[in-house]
């Protein structure tokens, strides 16, 4: 069990806050405090892990108390409770040695992923303090990912990249950077709706924190976390190289992988982007303009010192083999190292995850193999979980809100033959992440192979269904043919009974107004006035609800 602190002079407060801290089940409310001395003689002995200090609580200033707080326990994190949170809030609260704000009136989010990133940071001090070496001090590997020129699928193979890698290893953080800071997609392709931006972190770069950087981040629904790129173009100007570079830095140390969309134009934050990227991925097309694009571009890099041609890696899209331009020719026009992988065209293949913004919508299988051959190629395979906890500071985003709802995909998709021929040729591993399950409960990747699976537990599941629908239709048919002859049986009966006032005569003449197979189960009865006919149904089933055997009484005009 986690130990807590709560200090606040509001009952209601305490109780609300101990309210969410018991529906959590990890932590133990060890003292609440109504004064600020109080506080501290009780921290001093009970040694927490996490103190909550309201802003309200006196007679100290809350600047004041949490310095206090933090130097005689540096172990021990402090979270501010406030009705007021703000951007200047928070600098002020953490300038003093707080790890962040909590609002009130309270959300049940809010307060669970501030106090786990709290004990994170807790529990980093507490080795640090004891000697034990940190594991968060790993660097994980950042890979740009830029276009020749715009339009050449920068974007799609970034994201689709970082997803892939996240669901081949579940446990690794993994976050994707939109760069392209003047017309960014990332967003788009996610269908992401953001408040805060890498703007908004650039503009406060000389007192940047992983703090700072961390809750400028979007934790997507598909587990992967995102800075985006502002949405006002304007604001581009605060992302200068050394603040992207800056940020860069940051996130290595709390990701396994940071893939950054550096977009389709020659830019200073573009340059930045591949200074500080450990990989760089061009991305191309097979035509003039993309490879001259490109072309210049890695010029211009070597001629600013950012890097030169040799060590970038070309990836090449949108490969048509009628194209008088073979894709083949790229690596005869530049020093970079090609890839073998080449993604085909085959527009169809993304067209329902561009209009679901949701790259799981792809089905098909060859193109998750390409693009697990394009991070095999870019050694990206051993960029696995590490032990560090996960930050849970930033609240997932696709969670909170209403999701389109898409169309079931097609039952036995198979890969176009322009994806699939690709796919086999280039990659080995056929384990696309349209093949794994998603632990997440808002979907999970589908594939051909348990598509076909789910068809023929619903064929089997559907069979009784429709043997009995067929019964009862069957026996519909039957019943409404036998009304029928009923009633011509007994217009025949009742004519002859008229006439000659003989049962066996009557019986005789209904018999023959009906076919062979309604006979049998026909009979004939006469009175005075009336002749009845009760005809059974032929061929029928004992349905619930439907009769066995019909019957029709006619009155009787007797012959002069």
């Amino acid at each position: 069990m986690t130990s807590v602190i709560i200090g606040t002079p509001d009952p209601n407060l305490a109780s609300d806050l101990s309210g969410i801290l018991d529906e959590q089940g990890d932590y133990e409310v060890e003292a609440i405090t109504e004064t600020t001395d109080a506080l501290l003689e009780r921290s001093r002995r009970l040694n927490p892990m996490v103190v909550l200090v309201d802003e309200n609580l006196g007679p100290q200033p809350t600047s004041v108390i949490v310095g206090e707080l933090s130097r005689r326990s540096p172990g021990t994190s402090v979270l501010v409770i406030s009705a007021i949170r703000t951007h200047e809030k928070t600098i002020q609260v953490m300038s003093a040695g707080a790890r962040g704000v909590i609002g009130y009136p309270f959300a049940y989010e809010d307060v669970a992923t501030h106090l786990d990133t709290a004990i994170g940071w807790a529990i980093s001090m507490r080795s640090v303090l004891e000697g034990v070496e940190v594991t968060a001090g790993r660097r994980g590997k950042v890979v740009a990912v830029v276009g020749a020129k715009g339009g050449v699928g920068t974007t799609t193979v970034a994201t689709h990249m970082a997803l892939d890698h996240l669901m081949e290893n579940p446990d690794a953080r993994v976050c994707v950077v939109d760069a392209d800071v003047e017309k960014g997609d990332v967003s788009a392709l996610l269908e992401v709706r953001q408040a805060v931006s890498i703007a908004n972190v650039a503009r406060v770069s000389d007192d940047m924190t992983a703090q700072t950087v961390r809750d400028a981040l979007v934790h997507h629904e598909t587990g992967l976390y995102m800075m985006l790129a502002p949405v006002d173009v304007r604001e581009a100007e605060y992302v200068t190289p050394d603040a992207l570079r800056a940020i860069i830095e940051l996130l290595r140390r709390d990701f396994d992988l940071v893939v950054v969309d550096g977009g389709g134009h020659v830019s200073p934050t573009q340059a930045a982007v591949v200074e500080a990227a450990g990989t760089t991925l061009v991305v191309t097309t097979a035509d003039v303009l993309a490879v001259r694009a490109m072309r210049k571009r890695m010029q211009a890099w070597e001629a600013l010192g950012v890097t030169d041609e040799a060590s970038c890696m070309i990836l090449v899209n949108q490969v048509d083999k009628g194209s008088l331009f073979p894709s083949s020719a790229v690596a005869k026009l530049t020093t970079a190292s090609v890839l073998g992988t080449t993604i085909p065209l085959s527009p169809r293949v993304l067209e329902q995850a561009i209009n679901d913004r949701d790259p799981r919508s792809v089905t098909e299988s060859g193109w998750w193999r390409l693009i697990r051959a394009i991070r095999s190629d870019l050694a990206l395979s051993d960029a696995g979980s590490r032990t560090t906890p996960a930050d849970p500071s930033v609240k997932p985003e696709g969670g909170r809100r209403r999701r389109k709802e898409r169309k079931a995909t097609a039952v036995g998709t198979e890969p176009t033959p322009a994806v699939a021929e690709a796919a086999e040729s280039n990659a080995e591993n056929d384990t696309p992440p349209g093949e794994m399950v998603a632990s997440s409960s808002t979907g999970s990747v589908a594939t051909s192979r348990r598509e076909r699976g789910a068809v023929a537990l619903e064929n089997a599941a559907m069979t009784p269904l429709a043997l009995v629908l067929a019964v009862f239709g069957w026996q519909l048919a039957v019943t409404g043919l036998t009304f029928i002859y009923t009633g011509h049986a007994s217009g025949a009966a009742t004519r002859e009974w008229a006439i000659t006032s003989d049962v066996h005569d009557a019986r005789a003449e209904a018999r023959d107004a009906v076919p062979e197979p309604f006979r049998s189960g026909l009979d004939v009865s006469a009175h005075a006035e009336s002749v009845t006919v009760n005809m059974s149904i032929p061929a029928s089933f004992d349905v619930p609800g439907l009769p066995q055997q019909l019957s029709v009484t006619e009155g009787v005009v007797m012959e002069p």
